[in-house]
């Protein structure tokens, strides 16, 4: 089997102009977002350093833990998020996952999910590469404020391990409702998720349990 080169990766890469693009801003945006709706303070754990900016932001306002399997990010945790069984209980208030997931083969989806469950008081956020073609049309009308109406074609692609993802949402085989019934059967509730025009390839989901 072919290992995720993002193994390897160090914080300078993360940094790469290729990497930290338009729509990596917007993801930015929306973690850190999903997590100030949730708390105003407490404990949050970062599953996936990348390029700490994240984390940085966050510890503004709360109590930040990371966590990498890659040491050299410097993460406050070396481990995967398939196995949390080293951290107590309960411990973070929200715990985040972006961008992760879908660097394990999609059997250790379910257990993944479990395990942020469990360190988890009450609150996991998490975002999953979502192909398709994209179409949408935006207005802003008077009083009115603006308006998205947005759709994706997808499920017809047949998704091939790169290097890096093993699967995405919107390949064949990977639809929105099998991911949310995995999420369910692993014992959460999906308190929202959506995906946004300005970030069409990321799927956001706020878990609670």
């Amino acid at each position: 089997m072919i290992e995720d080169k993002n193994k390897d990766f160090s914080t300078q890469d993360y940094f790469a102009k290729v990497y930290v693009n338009k729509d990596r801003w917007v993801s930015y945006y929306w973690q850190t977002k999903l997590v100030s709706d949730l708390i105003t303070s407490g404990s949050v754990l970062e599953i996936g350093v990348g390029n700490a900016l994240v984390a940085d932001y966050l510890k503004h306002r709360y109590q930040v833990s990371t966590l990498d399997i890659n040491d050299k990010l410097n993460p406050d945790y070396i481990g995967s998020v398939e196995d949390l069984s080293f951290l107590a209980e309960k411990k973070f208030d929200v715990v985040v996952c972006a961008e992760v997931l879908e660097h394990l083969p999609f059997e250790k989806f379910k257990q993944s999910l479990q395990q942020m469950h469990s360190v988890s008081r009450r609150h996991v956020v998490i975002s999953l590469p979502y192909w398709g073609y994209t179409f949408y049309v935006r207005i802003k009308l008077p009083k009115l404020g603006k308006h998205t109406f947005q759709f994706k074609l997808n499920g017809f692609k047949r998704h091939r391990f790169n290097g890096q993802h093993y699967w995405e949402i919107g390949k064949r085989g990977y639809s929105v409702k099998k991911i949310k019934d995995e999420i369910v059967n692993s014992g959460f509730k999906i308190k929202t998720s959506f995906w946004d025009v300005d970030d069409p390839y990321h799927y956001y989901f706020v878990l609670e349990k």
